[in-house]
């Protein structure tokens, strides 16, 4: 089965010849070893996943090796390296004896790959406690950190540049702006060493959400200065190309008021002139907002399929069969046909390994948006409890305490997050623990005394938000750490401290 995107090669492709022919020009340079990356540009619902979609299927047809990420806006809970783990991962159950052989050369990619593919899993390093002469120096990143990123890294580029000389290689990464900082690192390493590869890397990312603060907006600017990279910006349409989108996507011939109507309202937006006919054409009575639109064309599904698409809304990423049929609580002849409808209005979507998401992660915010308080937290407290109960693997403790500190459970947030701070150290990903460790000290007066982690204490958890810091390259934030933990010191504090 192939992966079915968010807004897939099922919608036509209209008035993108000029950034199509780009895309193309940039493959066509990486099959002659001239390696290059694209960044697309544009506002949610513009078509980057179509494009990309197109774009696949195009250097697929020629030949080319295609690998895809995604990253998940999962708040505070990042999963260190997520697009690229998910890129990378069909190379480590390849059976090409060239790629397995380029895997199994890098010991360093069994941080990426799912764990039982033959790596062993690294050791997070240890560090002593802080005494009272570390204050300084603790804002320094530790070498062996430094070196288990940059074998990372290097394994990464290293397998990449191998495969890549047997046939051409697209790597696609959609939603950079929910990046996590170990994503966004891994990306400017692999970008700045792009040479005579037979590589392209495209990622794209909603314009919109990078405010001038957003820490993939400085990235962008360095990157752009690259002569191997470029950005490609994804407009709305104008209102002829609006007109023959939506007719291209209606069944049948439409009125002319009709569309000129849905021209109007989606502003040149391909999804919001998708969703607004998929309303129209059912109802004639159209919502102002189009968060009321997607949301009344959910008041046309069952009951079962209304409940099943607000639990999958919770879960902030793909899910599968079993963990929908535990958390809605429907029974399984009831679960099918919900998702047979929800799948057939095109509210959901099938994946490649048969889990479920939204079409559009616009649907997914609408939803979730309209949940009410309570109805919210009891669905975050069935996943942390099916999180809970399932054998522990990667990226598990980061789910539970995203899904614990949103049902206000903090006595398992608080050690779900530790758990997760020490993964993504061992994960050589400093940014993902500097957060975790960060939610941890903001719940940890609000956790009773006998309720927290055994060998934590606040003076504890400054230490290593500020060493993480430090290790993420943010010395100022460093600094104002280790001079709390200062404050924090008390006269009964340990000798070590």
């Amino acid at each position: 089965m192939l992966l079915v995107p968010r807004l897939g090669s099922g919608i036509p492709l209209v008035a993108r010849t000029h950034e199509m022919r780009r895309l193309r020009a940039a493959f066509a340079r990486a099959e002659r070893g001239e390696a290059g990356a694209v960044l697309l540009s544009g506002d949610a619902g513009v078509g980057k996943t179509r494009l990309l979609t197109a774009l696949g299927e195009h250097v697929d047809g020629c030949g080319a090796l295609v690998l895809t990420g995604r990253c998940i806006d999962v708040r505070e809970g990042g999963l260190p390296y997520l697009p690229f783990a998910e890129a990378l991962a069909p190379l480590g159950v390849a059976t090409d004896a060239v790629v397995a052989a380029a895997v199994r050369a890098r010991p360093a990619l069994g941080r990426l790959l799912p764990q039982g593919q033959g790596f062993e899993e690294p050791r997070a390093a240890e560090h002593p406690p802080m005494t009272s002469n570390d204050r300084e120096t603790m804002v320094r990143p530790r070498p062996e950190q430094d070196l288990g990123q940059l074998q990372l890294f290097d394994a990464v580029l290293g397998v990449l540049t191998e495969v890549a000389e047997s046939r051409p290689v697209v790597i696609l990464l959609e939603d950079l702006h929910w990046a996590d900082a170990s994503t966004r690192n891994l990306l400017s390493f692999l970008l700045s060493r792009l040479r005579a590869q037979r590589l392209l890397v495209v990622g794209s990312y909603r314009e919109e959400d990078v405010h001038r603060r957003h820490p993939l907006r400085g990235l962008l600017s360095e990157l752009v200065r690259l002569a191997t990279v470029e950005r490609v910006d994804l407009h709305p349409f104008g209102a002829a190309d609006a007109r023959r989108f939506v007719e291209a996507l209606a069944d049948e011939p439409l009125p002319a008021d009709v569309v000129a109507d849905i021209v109007s309202r989606s502003e040149g937006n391909p999804f919001f002139a998708e969703e607004l006919l998929a309303t129209k054409t059912e109802c004639n009575d159209l919502p102002a907002g189009l968060a009321e639109v997607l949301l009344s064309r959910l008041e046309r599904l069952s009951p079962d399929t209304r409940r099943v698409v607000r639990v999958i809304s919770v879960a902030n990423e793909p899910v599968m069969h079993a963990a929908l049929a535990e958390v809605s609580g429907l029974g399984e002849l009831e679960l099918d046909e919900a998702l047979r409808e929800a799948v057939q209005h095109h509210v959901l979507v099938v994946l490649s390994d048969g889990s479920y998401t939204f079409r559009h992660a616009l649907l997914q915010e609408a939803v979730y948006g309209d949940l009410l308080p309570g109805e919210r937290s009891r669905t975050h407290a069935a996943y942390a409890a099916r999180i809970q109960a399932r054998p522990q693997g990667r990226g598990h403790d980061a789910k539970l305490a995203y899904h614990s500190l949103q049902s206000s459970d903090l006595v398992t947030a608080l050690p779900a997050l530790l758990r997760a701070m020490d993964e993504a150290e061992k994960l050589g990903a400093p940014g993902s623990a500097l957060r975790h460790v960060e939610q941890a000290l903001s719940i940890w007066d609000a956790v009773p005394a006998a309720d927290r982690p055994e060998g934590y204490d606040e003076l504890r958890l400054l230490h290593e938000a500020s060493y993480f810091a430090g290790t993420s390259g943010e010395p100022e934030r460093a600094a104002a750490f280790a001079r709390s933990a200062t404050r924090a010191l008390t006269p009964d504090s340990p000798v070590d401290r």
